[in-house]
């Protein structure tokens, strides 16, 4: 395996929080900058922005990353080169979950050669949800106006409103839930054969 040319750091002790805020589930890691991960930590209220850092596994916080890119063929070729980081032993003892792509442009056919890298870096994960262009989100001033969701709200409806959290959001923030728990119960369930 060929390893990147450029290799991000790992955090040497917690990850710093805003006041208050409780640890997160999932830790949101940027494959470059403009990705969205200020935007989407605000948006999946689970999630937090790790920095331009892997989580080093300190204290009790989550060691969960999704990695995040942006729909371009640079993006997405540094989040590749950040999954062979993680896959070659360079990324700390955190746990990639899946990686989230999120849409640069309106509408949902991606131009061939970004469609062809992003089969290509999607083949390096186990799991990766698409986020598509949403509105609201380039034209927010501050992301802390922007609708969150929570694992506790209650199924959206069908029919929508401006207000209501983005169905990609919903359904990102679910199964990374689902994948995070199904992990969790992996890991605490003892096999077959061993103590």
């Amino acid at each position: 395996m060929r390893l990147p040319e450029r290799e991000l750091p790992i955090w040497d002790r917690p990850i710093p929080l805003p006041d208050r805020s409780p640890s997160p589930m999932l830790w949101l890691l940027g494959a470059h900058g403009g990705a969205g991960v200020s935007t989407l930590a605000h948006v999946l209220a689970p999630a937090g922005d790790c920095g331009d850092r892997w989580p080093g596994g300190y204290g009790k916080q989550s060691p969960y990353v999704a990695i995040v890119a942006r729909e371009t063929v640079s993006g997405l070729v540094k989040a590749g080169e950040l999954l062979r980081q993680h896959t070659a032993g360079h990324g700390g003892p955190s746990t990639i979950i899946g990686l989230i792509t999120v849409a640069d442009r309106p509408g949902r056919k991606l131009p061939k050669q970004i469609q062809q890298t992003r089969d290509v870096v999607t083949a390096l994960v186990g799991r990766d949800w698409r986020i598509g262009w949403v509105e609201q989100y380039p034209l927010a001033r501050d992301p802390s106006g922007l609708a969150v969701w929570s694992p506790f709200d209650p199924q959206p409806e069908k029919k929508r409103s401006a207000t209501d959290v983005p169905a990609d959001i919903a359904t990102v923030g679910s199964e990374l839930r689902e994948a995070i728990l199904l992990d969790v119960r992996r890991s605490t369930t003892p096999t077959e054969g061993k103590p």
